[in-house]
């Protein structure tokens, strides 16, 4: 993909996430995300980060992961990273993240859509965590050292999802 249509594909998505801010507003549907036990808030960040119809924004960073049908894979519908980072899927513990299961590595900027293979797969009914993590520079995931990207609060940014073939109502 060319300079040209990553700026093109970057301002589309700004304008549609600042749509979908203004709507919320006017909706009154824009919700801060309550604080996880461990300081680590459920869907975003507490201060700048918004959860707005599904996508976690804080700062320069976002993520959007909806609840997908159990497997060996998670679908990300949208990951933005000021620099180069990785999406990092976690399995529920006690309402916090817990185990890895997958990492994928994602390019600065904004993309729109990706995958995350598992090493062992997600389970009908369970909670899980996709979580923003910072790349060190050499390409390979190391959960000790590319650690969780925080907001100002220093709250790591994550979305909650359910790995589930029932469609969510409402």
């Amino acid at each position: 993909m060319g300079e040209i249509q990553k700026l093109v594909l970057t301002g589309v998505i700004v304008a549609l996430v600042a749509g979908a801010v203004g709507y919320g507003i006017g909706k009154g549907d824009i919700r801060l995300p309550s604080r996880g036990t461990a300081g680590i808030a459920e869907s975003a960040s507490s201060g700048d980060g918004l959860d707005v119809s599904g996508v976690v924004l804080a700062g320069s960073s976002a993520i959007a992961v909806s609840d997908q049908a159990p497997g060996m894979q998670v679908r990300v519908e949208l990951v933005t990273f000021a620099e180069d980072g990785w999406v990092v899927i976690h399995e529920d513990l006690d309402g916090q993240p817990g185990i890895i299961l997958g990492a994928q590595r994602f390019n600065a900027g904004a993309n729109q859509s990706g995958v995350v293979d598992l090493l062992r797969g997600t389970e009908e009914g369970r909670v899980y965590y996709a979580m923003l993590h910072r790349d060190d520079g050499d390409r390979q995931f190391d959960h000790r050292v590319d650690t969780p990207v925080a907001d100002t609060q220093g709250n790591a940014i994550l979305m909650r999802f359910i790995a589930t073939t029932q469609p969510e109502e409402g």
